[in-house]
């Protein structure tokens, strides 16, 4: 067991809490199901200790995390148990166990109707007022950061592990403060735009922000029926291309509640409500005239997964040809959806923004794509159908798939007519338009974020183009020829072996572990695809991780089933970008 590394097994006992199971596990800390005098709780665990060069800081996290619930008492709240250090010196806190379903989860199994929604959000509303008078400030408010308790559906807003109050120790240590991108208000990316060279600038997070994310949050659970489900969806903070109204995805959504969740939204903080408190009451207007238009479910079950427990066929009353209809209509306007996202990823596949602050990375979930930077050509508009299927779950991962566009609305496509080698040579804008799958699309090219630039220079010592050789995949032999697919996730390790010059014994040790993605690169010398790995972090023996910016591009042996076989050893490039 490691300092930075803590996993507590099944028996284990901290300061009387007796360790059942682990729930879930981030960047910042550990969560473990617990057990004390016959009673369950959560046992949150820094992932590192004091004294571990911490350079996420991730004990000073835990400190003011602890500080910050001790200052709250609110049912809709998640409320401290204790906190104290574990054998291995790492900082506890010991919460509340509350047994229920994240919001996305509750709103595909209870099928909830647009009253229970609002509800729910009136109550959030009124828990961060609560906080927001005491000075105290989430920051990383989203759909599984809140909880519906199965006993009495009450909401409660968990994960504090980001949060901040009044003359709290800035923690920060580049342009935004930590929290998921998909729920990040615009204006903080303006700032990233607007001070991208000045590395000591930091964002003032403020309650509008607050109020934009839980903005998303609403939207997500009216427009979109199975919100926990992982696909593409448009990014709601995009400042070229704004979400389609509610009620334009979803004809249900009264037109009054459409209008209030897009001033929600809305690109200019001051049309937004001035505080939660205001948002609370114009929230409580909606339920107090709501009539029976809010009385049905947000989405029609035919569109959702049964629910609890597990039904059979469509709502009663309702035909079953006119089921199969209604599904057919929703796949064909979630194809438009698809074709949406697809032209969405030609600016937004890389964050070139590179040289820009970078908000702490969050390992707890897989990367998320960033809204389009301004830098970037505005695509030309797209009309979006209506009640179209659109948002994302935070931090999935998502495979590009070719909708199914029907043929008077399929663009012109000559997808039968480019072979799979050709599509790995084209570049992303170029593919797209092709009808190439996005897996035989080549990395557009990206300049090393300031983060992993500093990383490089200051923890690792590396220098720019330093070239260490490493195997490319850990779960293939170094010897020999191994298939990569594009798109997967790789983990390098640098083998023990002879032949190792002295600067990579110095910098890059056999051991260190490499994290990244394999992807085509371009025609290979037989006319097939060569491979790229592009590894963003990188972990040493006895050290913490960091973020790197590391390439290996190698020959070809063979090309088959959208896969390319290469060498699974070779030596890779430090670089300031790519190509």
């Amino acid at each position: 067991m490691t300092a930075n590394l803590l996993r507590l097994p099944s028996g284990s006992v901290v300061d009387g809490w007796h360790v059942s199971r682990e729930l879930g596990n981030g960047g910042f800390a550990v969560v473990y199901l617990v057990e004390k005098n016959g009673k369950p709780y959560a046992l949150k665990v820094a992932r590192h200790r004091d004294a571990s060069g911490d350079d996420k800081q991730t004990h000073a996290r835990m400190v003011r995390e602890a500080t910050t619930l001790l200052m709250l008492n609110h049912p809709n709240i998640i409320r401290p148990q204790g906190h104290g250090y574990a054998e291995t010196g790492n900082m506890y806190v010991a919460l509340e166990y509350v047994d229920g379903w994240t919001l996305a989860e509750w709103k595909e199994r209870k099928h909830p109707t647009i009253h229970e929604i609002l509800r729910v959000f009136v109550k959030l509303a009124s828990a961060l007022s609560y906080m927001h008078e005491r000075g105290v400030l989430h920051r990383d408010l989203k759909l599984v950061n809140v909880l519906i308790r199965k006993s009495d559906g009450e909401p409660i807003i968990i994960d504090f592990g980001c949060a901040t109050y009044s003359l709290a120790e800035d923690l920060t240590e580049e342009g935004l403060p930590p929290g998921t991108e998909r729920f990040r208000a615009p204006e903080q990316f303006k700032f990233l735009r607007e001070h991208k060279n000045e590395h000591r600038a930091r964002y003032a997070f403020k309650v509008a922000d607050e109020i934009f994310a839980l903005g998303v949050m609403l939207y997500e659970l009216l427009t979109d029926p199975r919100p926990a489900e992982n696909r593409p969806r448009i990014a709601p903070n995009n400042p070229l291309m704004p979400p389609p109204p509610v009620r334009r995805v979803n004809p249900r959504i009264p037109l009054a509640l459409s209008e209030l969740v897009e001033r929600i939204l809305s690109r200019d903080p001051s049309q937004r409500p001035v505080d939660t408190d205001a948002l609370r009451r114009e929230l409580e207007e909606h339920l107090e005239r709501s009539g029976a238009e809010y009385m049905v479910p947000a989405h029609a079950p035919s569109e959702q997964w049964p629910s609890e427990p597990s039904g059979v066929g469509g709502p009663p009353g309702v035909p079953s040809n006119d089921l199969r209809s209604r599904k057919v209509a929703t796949k064909t306007l979630a194809a438009g959806a698809a074709l949406v996202v697809a032209l969405t990823a030609v600016v937004t596949f890389w964050r070139v923004s590179g040289d820009v602050p970078s908000p702490i990375p969050d390992h707890s979930a897989p990367p998320m794509t960033s809204p389009l930077d301004m830098s970037l050509p505005s695509p030309a508009p797209i009309v979006l159908p209506p009640a179209t299927d659109v948002g994302q779950k935070e931090g999935s991962t998502v495979k590009m798939t070719t909708p199914e566009v029907p043929t008077q609305e399929r663009p012109t496509r000559v997808r039968n007519k480019v072979s799979a080698a050709e599509c790995a040579g084209l570049s992303l804008v170029a593919a797209l338009a092709a009808g190439c799958p996005s897996s035989q699309i080549r990395p557009e090219s990206f300049t090393c974020p300031a983060g992993a630039a500093r990383a490089m220079v200051n923890e690792l010592h590396w220098e720019h183009l330093d070239r260490f050789y490493l195997v490319l995949d850990d779960r293939h032999d170094r010897e020999g020829k191994t298939w990569f697919t594009p798109g997967s996730e790789v983990v390098g390790v640098v083998p023990k072996m002879k032949g190792l010059d002295r600067r990579q014994l110095e910098v890059a040790p056999p051991g260190t572990r490499f994290y990244g993605k394999a992807y085509y690169l371009k025609k290979g010398f037989d006319g097939d695809p060569s491979l790229l790995v592009r590894y963003d972090r990188v972990k040493l023996p006895g050290q913490d991780e960091q973020p790197i910016c590391f390439v290996v591009e190698g020959r070809s042996y063979g090309f088959k089933d959208g896969r390319v076989q290469a060498s699974n050893s070779n030596v890779g490039t430090v670089v300031e970008r790519w190509p």
